[in-house]
């Protein structure tokens, strides 16, 4: 039986204050930084660029999630939280998000 996928959204399309869904391939990496949180304590960050042919975006990894992705793989954010950022739109997985590592193409 076939498995069946969220459908996904094109980078260019994507508007801030929604979820959406996106298959892409990371650009780039950021370093992992080190940031404040605002109940106390620190956690670890990381920004990364996708890119799938109609744009970019900048994908924000929080905790444990920073070490998920590398350079030139081709990943797939499910439910991501889009937000804008200093005028730019971004996404992270939020609360319910999920990202999932694609297998390259055959």
């Amino acid at each position: 039986m076939p498995t069946s996928k969220p459908p996904s959204t094109f980078i260019s399309d994507l508007k801030p204050s929604r979820v959406a869904t996106v298959e892409a391939t990371v650009t780039k990496v950021d370093s992992i930084r080190e940031v404040e949180q605002r109940l106390g304590g620190t956690t670890r960050v990381r920004n990364v660029l996708l890119n799938d042919g109609t744009g970019e975006i900048v994908l924000v990894l929080w905790g444990k999630d920073v070490e998920l992705v590398a350079e030139g793989q081709k990943v797939r954010v499910m439910d991501g939280w889009v937000k804008d950022y200093r005028g730019r739109p971004q996404i992270s997985l939020g609360r319910s998000g999920k990202l999932e590592k694609l297998a390259p193409p055959a």
